[in-house]
């Protein structure tokens, strides 16, 4: 098994919620199989973070332009006001973030490391909010990164169902993305 980066650090910087904490420590104690630096898909199983599944996502990477949503959790569902499963994350985030989140994912692909994005907007009700993920990278069958699983919630003091919801007249910007490296370094800062 290869060498991991990991310490307390990396856990606290990915641990913004009980849940996110659970599948950081369990996605780190998946078997790494020759040699590779993330688990494989196959090896993830959610019924080992059921209690946290209602603030649980996993995507697959269908290309650098697709990621589609396989499963989302009962609490980001109403976070998000729909449920995105079977969505393509990219048609749904405002036009001015698109590029910046097919990036992301595209470092994420091709130099494997955890990642956290944090967004910020005001919703229709002109009430702010501030949105964050973690994604932690899967291996496919074909030993290269295919899936993102992660956690979401959104940190306000007002009602979840009021924050966000998928329409354009709810300004939302991406804030703050931070890669965390598992033992294959991190891309260069820009």
């Amino acid at each position: 098994m290869p060498e991991f980066y990991w310490s307390e650090a990396f856990f606290q910087a990915l641990s913004y919620s009980e849940a996110s904490e659970t599948l950081a420590r369990y996605w780190h104690n998946l078997p790494r199989n020759d040699g590779h630096i993330c688990p494989h898909r196959r090896d993830f199983r959610l019924n080992e973070i059921a209690t946290h599944l209602d603030e649980t996502y996993m995507s697959k990477r269908i290309g650098p332009k697709e990621l589609i949503i396989l499963a989302s959790g009962s609490r980001l569902v109403r976070i998000l006001g729909a449920d995105i499963t079977g969505k393509n994350i990219f048609e749904l985030v405002p036009p001015e973030n698109v590029v910046p989140q097919q990036d992301y994912y595209q470092t994420l692909h091709s130099q494997p490391c955890a990642g956290a994005l944090t967004r910020w907007g005001a919703s229709l009700k002109e009430r702010p909010f501030v949105y964050r993920t973690m994604q932690l990278p899967l291996l496919g069958d074909s030993d290269t990164v295919e899936f993102f699983v992660g956690t979401g919630v959104i940190k306000t003091t007002f009602r979840v169902g009021d924050q966000l919801s998928i329409s354009d007249k709810v300004h939302v910007e991406q804030h703050e993305q931070v890669f965390i490296d598992i033992g294959a370094g991190v891309p260069p800062s820009k």
